[in-house]
């Protein structure tokens, strides 16, 4: 059995009754900082067992991004970034991908759409038509992600986003 929640939960309790109380309130830093990681971890227990999910989700976002980004692109130009997609399509793919290695993958991948977008051998009328492709091909992993960090706060309507369950 799995107790890492268990584990996050401790930790909070921890902090909450014995570490809280000996902060020195007049230290602005340390008043700050303490709410601030005892909410990420009671945050953290309510995703840690969907963070695998998270991942793969995330890679199959930016294999999307990257495909579209191929199809618009000169042919010479196209070489690295196919390959980028094949082993992350493989990566996602496969049932024994681990959670660090799918985020690498995604990782790598947005670094490729990256370098790709801000390639300066392209023309520049392909390269804005490339950027734009990607902020438009972001917003369901940028609506995922407010679904995801909602809990913090920073959705002035939270109830317009989606569930993290339709999303994934």
């Amino acid at each position: 059995m799995d107790h890492s929640r268990n584990t996050l939960g401790a930790l909070r309790k921890s902090l909450v009754d014995g570490v809280a109380p000996a902060v020195d309130r007049s230290d602005p830093l340390a008043s700050e900082q303490l709410p601030l990681v005892v909410d990420y971890l009671e945050f953290l227990g309510t995703r840690i067992y969907r963070i695998h999910e998270r991942s793969r989700f995330e890679l199959g976002e930016y294999l999307r991004m990257a495909e579209g980004l191929l199809a618009r692109l000169p042919q010479p130009a196209t070489a690295t970034l196919a390959e980028h997609i094949d082993a992350g399509r493989t990566a996602r793919e496969s049932a024994s991908t681990g959670t660090t290695e799918l985020i690498e993958w995604a990782g790598a991948l947005a670094t490729a759409v990256s370098t790709v977008v801000q390639d300066e051998s392209l023309p520049d009328d392909v390269r804005r038509a490339l950027g734009r492709w990607v902020v438009e091909s972001s917003r369901p992993l940028l609506a995922f992600q407010r679904s995801w960090y909602a809990p913090f706060g920073f959705e002035a309507d939270r109830g317009r986003l989606r569930s993290i369950d339709e999303l994934l």
